[in-house]
């Protein structure tokens, strides 16, 4: 018997992000999510049918575990929590509370009711559950990173496999026995062998089996990415196991090596896998479906859903070579990322099963197919499926985007050709086709986006005039280099205004290797970087463009009521030039705060410079306006840079740090919710987070120093200007430089791609600033 036998018998279809863990019963599965739900999926003899779905976690599922053949369900989830459940029943029988950060991984005890847990807290609990003679959590410490794996030996021992790279043995009363070393990377899977022998699965992609002794007798390889997930299949022997990674595949082995061939899936992460006493084997994957594979006829799927998965599976294997504008097809997610709302115009690329890339948009409470992405390219040959050019009004581009502006009118067409200034191509765009003006920033950052993140040229050639007012071009937060404040430099440039180079390469992606370079042995988090204490505010602008800009949108108003007076206008500018003496300016802006959300990025563009005063903050920013704020960080890009730059101006003084926390977790959620953006966008989030850090040097406190790593860990999943990912450095620095240094570490740590991109900027080289990176890299790597 090998995994050659095996085919499809059924997907679940049910949750709308990645499965990061399925656990398997008598009589069911249990899956869990990144969508925050758990889910049982019940056999009724034919098929698998969704039975309950539960929801008591904050945020997302991180592991799942059945106890006493299925009687008990437990889910751990990141907000440090562990539902248990007794079957059946959507509310837990009781919630564990003893980590202080993600619970990553579950494992039943050698007795009844007894539960292991791992965390990013780097420790190990072992729990006696409440009915079955509860005693006191016993907490396993030593690693020195997040704890991935655990699992239960029958001499009682306990095992854990850490982020470290070690694996430790325990007595079940929690003294340490004994590490073993020997895997190269984090350890992210255990199973216990009898006589105290284990096997280890790492993101070294090697499954390792270890005697009693502690010696490594055997290594199985053939993964060829991380190996995130290990299971027994009993049904086919006491020896055989079902691995799964980052590889899409699944496969099969036994002491000798590999049985058969792997089978891969149309996703990128094989999460979890388990396996069912009839031998099936389930799988979740990162593509948010829970799969089952048997190796029973009976039992196969029909012949259109094999062949529908079988088409999946090669058009990913096809698409692992392609690259759209840079950015490989096979990393842009499914249609499965369709199930998610969105934000008001926000637009995505997906991959659908038939090989197309589809750019959609959120508008009216669902996603809008907007047309085709052309320009796909062979990795491997060079070349374009295509011609890789289309033809729009008798000249070739790169891309034609169709663009829907409104139900019942036909798209209008957006031709763009790389390394063009993606703003004039908006700008000639939104000329051509009599669109309002606010719409430049939104259409340039579309552009941006679904072309490969081409290179944004920020400041146009002198000449180019708006069409609209006859002026230079006027890009919110831009301009000439006017300081309200001499003492406003910003620390990292030596100048008052923000000027970025894209880098060609974005500076913090990189693709997952099991390799690369290794921090020194120092762990001081001392650096020439950080800790670095000093709040920095973004204060350039060009008054008189911002006042022509709000002379416009006055006028065009058709609300005569939300109108104001030329002398009102004047009175508000008077705030972008520094002078905050006169109320009359106070009272004009709290007129202009009422616009309508279209017209409000200058009169934010104003606010952001006069928050910087304390007095003027206090008078101006009231919970209605501080809301209107965070609202607007996930609506226009316009607003949303404007909205992210009041706040982190406010946090030069006082009053305002003390506004920001009474709704710190408000504008974190808020912030998280952005996957995209312009340089100037992205150092403007890379600010507010390192200056939300300052607040923590001060006096730091657990909870929001966590919450700050998870946004910073969130953002550096996809910024790639290296200004941003260089304050975003400092910004981590300096909550290694905080009480909490442990925890924050740990979440560090525990996120394989951001660890990925730091080691990697130890000595990439860029077109701006690597130097830079490269030593801030060195030193966070050094300082966990």
């Amino acid at each position: 018997m090998s995994l050659d036998d095996y085919k499809l018998s059924a997907e679940l279809l049910g949750h709308s992000l990645d499965v990061r863990a399925v656990a398997a019963a008598d009589t069911y599965i249990l899956s869990g999510s990144r969508d925050k739900t758990a889910k049982i999926w019940e056999y009724n003899g034919t098929a698998y049918t969704e039975r309950l779905t539960l929801t008591n976690h904050k945020n997302f599922v991180s592991s799942v575990c059945v106890l006493d053949g299925g009687e008990w369900i437990c889910t751990g989830s990141n907000d440090a929590t562990i539902c248990v459940y007794v079957a059946g029943n959507v509310e837990p029988f009781t919630t564990l509370r003893g980590h202080t950060s993600t619970v990553s991984t579950m494992a039943p005890g050698t007795e009844s009711g007894m539960l292991l847990s791992g965390s990013w807290d780097k420790t190990a609990i072992i729990w006696k559950i409440a009915g079955f003679g509860e005693t006191q959590p016993i907490k396993l410490e030593g690693h020195e990173a997040a704890v991935w794996s655990v699992c239960a030996l029958k001499s009682g021992k306990i095992v854990t496999g850490s982020a470290d790279k070690s694996i430790i043995y325990w007595t079940s009363s929690g003294e340490k026995l004994k590490v073993l070393k020997g895997h190269k990377d984090c350890v992210r899977a255990l199973l216990s062998l009898p006589n105290d022998s284990i096997i280890s699965a790492s993101n070294d992609a090697v499954i390792k089996f270890w005697n009693e002794d502690g010696e490594c007798v055997k290594e199985l390889m053939g993964h060829t990415n991380y190996i995130y997930t290990m299971a027994f299949n009993y049904q086919l022997g006491e020896n055989i196991i079902v691995s799964g990674g980052e590889d899409s595949t699944l496969r099969m082995w036994n002491f000798d090596g590999e049985l058969g061939k792997p089978i891969t899936l149309p996703a990128q992460s094989v999460w979890s896998v388990a396996c069912l006493k009839n031998g099936d084997i389930v799988a979740g994957t990162s593509d948010g479906v829970v799969r089952i594979f048997t190796k029973e006829s009976s039992r196969y799927a029909d012949e259109q859903t094999l062949a529908q998965f079988s088409a999946a599976v090669d058009t990913r294997i096809r698409e692992s070579n392609l690259q759209l504008g840079g950015v490989k097809v096979n990393e842009l997610p499914g249609p499965e990322a369709l199930l998610q709302k969105g934000r008001d115009d926000q637009t995505k690329m997906i991959r659908h099963p038939d090989g197309k890339v589809i750019c959609y948009q959120w508008s009216n409470g669902k996603w809008n197919s907007m047309g085709d992405v052309v320009g796909a390219v062979d990795n491997d040959r060079g070349i374009q499926e295509s011609s890789g050019k289309t033809l729009f009004e008798g000249k070739e581009y790169d891309f034609v985007f169709s663009v829907d502006i409104s139900d019942g009118v036909p798209p209008l067409k957006l031709p763009y050709n790389r390394g063009d200034d993606p703003w004039m191509a908006a700008q000639n765009f939104i000329h051509e086709n009599e669109l309002p003006q606010a719409y430049l920033d939104q259409v340039a950052n579309f552009i941006v986006t679904n072309s490969g993140n081409a290179p944004v040229i920020e400041n146009a050639s002198s000449g180019f005039e708006d069409p609209f007012t006859g002026g230079g071009r006027y890009i919110p937060g831009s301009g000439s280099d006017f300081n309200s404040s001499a003492g406003n430099v910003d620390p990292f440039t030596g100048a008052s205004s923000y000027s970025t180079q894209q880098p060609s390469v974005p500076v913090n992606f990189v693709p997952k290797s099991s390799s690369g370079p290794t921090s020194s042995s120092s762990k001081s988090p001392s650096s020439k970087h950080f800790p670095y204490n000093q709040y920095t505010t973004i204060v350039t602008c060009d008054p008189a463009k911002v006042l022509s800009k709000l002379r416009e949108f006055n006028n065009s108003l058709v609300d005569d009521t939300l109108k104001v007076t030329e002398t009102e206008l004047e009175h508000v500018i008077k705030l972008a030039s520094g002078d905050y003496s006169s109320i009359e300016s106070i009272d004009a802006m709290k007129k202009l705060l009422s616009w309508p959300i279209e017209n409000l990025f200058p009169v934010l563009d104003v606010l952001r410079l006069a928050v910087c005063d304390s007095n003027v903050c206090s008078k101006l920013i009231t919970q209605d306006v501080l809301n209107l704020i965070i609202q607007n960080i996930s609506v226009p890009p316009a607003n949303q840079l404007m909205s992210i730059r009041i706040l982190l101006n406010m946090l030069g003084h006082g009053y305002g740090r003390g506004l920001i926390e009474t709704c710190l977790a408000n504008v974190l959620v808020a912030i998280s919710t952005t996957k995209k953006g312009s340089a100037n966008l992205q150092i403007a989030i890379a600010t507010l987070l390192l200056n939300l850090t300052v607040v923590q040097l001060g006096y730091a406190d657990e909870t929001q120093c966590q919450h700050i790593t998870e946004s910073i860990i969130d953002f550096l999943l996809w910024n790639a200007d290296p200004e941003a990912v260089y304050r975003s450095y400092r910004a981590v620095g300096n909550l290694l430089n905080t009480p909490h240094a442990p925890t924050v570490s740990a979440q560090l740590i525990s996120t394989d791609s951001v660890m990925d991109a730091i080691r990697n900027n130890m000595s990439v080289q860029q077109q701006y600033g690597f130097e830079q990176i490269n030593e801030i890299a060195r030193d966070v790597v050094n300082a966990l």
